[in-house]
């Protein structure tokens, strides 16, 4: 049963540190009244703000145009890997060539799990590889698995799904739920109509 959320900003957020992947993948968002999409990482200011904001990077990294197009190709492969609609090949193609390119360490120290880091002490490459840590580290604890883009192509926001049995599709029920059962209905009384 989907839970009645009337905003997608009423879920519960994704728990630390899954949270940053959620809000990171979030920097594109579409604005509902006019159908376009504003983007938060837009230029190498933006990205350095959202990055350092989050804690994942220097106030005063460098960042460039480049750094920011492999931003925007990790966030989007990221969208459609919690999609899990198999229709983005290209999306997650781009998310493993970026991914290859990021220096990642396996720490096995005293604690309880191994821990995956990032050996990139700053930047860009820093802050990618602790989102791409995250993610790797949330499918190995279970809970990416509650991570979901939501099933409206023209949304895609990524919610965190907290019903018992993980069958959250919509980032809510009022816009994209109402709309996905309208188009539904509509569809099978057409056919009822033909048949």
């Amino acid at each position: 049963m989907e839970l009645p959320y009337e905003r997608p900003e009423d879920r519960p957020a994704a728990p630390a540190p899954l949270d940053r992947v959620q809000d990171f993948v979030n920097t594109r968002i579409n604005v509902r009244d006019t159908g376009e999409f504003r983007d938060e990482l837009s230029s190498p200011a933006a990205l350095r703000s959202w990055m350092s904001t989050r804690g994942l990077m220097s106030e005063r990294a460098r960042v460039n145009r480049a750094d920011v197009e492999r931003a925007i190709v990790v966030r989007e492969g990221l969208r459609a890997l919690l999609a899990r609609d198999g229709g983005a090949d290209d999306e997650l193609r781009g998310l493993d060539e970026v991914a290859a390119t990021l220096p990642l360490r396996v720490r096995i120290g005293t604690e309880a799990e191994p821990t995956l880091l990032p050996t990139a002490r700053q930047g860009v490459d820093h802050a990618l590889g602790a989102l791409l840590a995250d993610t790797v580290l949330a499918h190995v604890n279970g809970t990416l698995s509650r991570l979901k883009a939501c099933r409206d192509e023209s949304c895609r926001w990524v919610f965190y799904d907290s019903s018992k049995n993980r069958s959250g599709t919509w980032c809510s029920m009022a816009t994209c739920g109402s709309v996905a059962k309208k188009r539904q209905f509509s569809e099978r009384r057409r056919q009822q109509r033909r048949g």
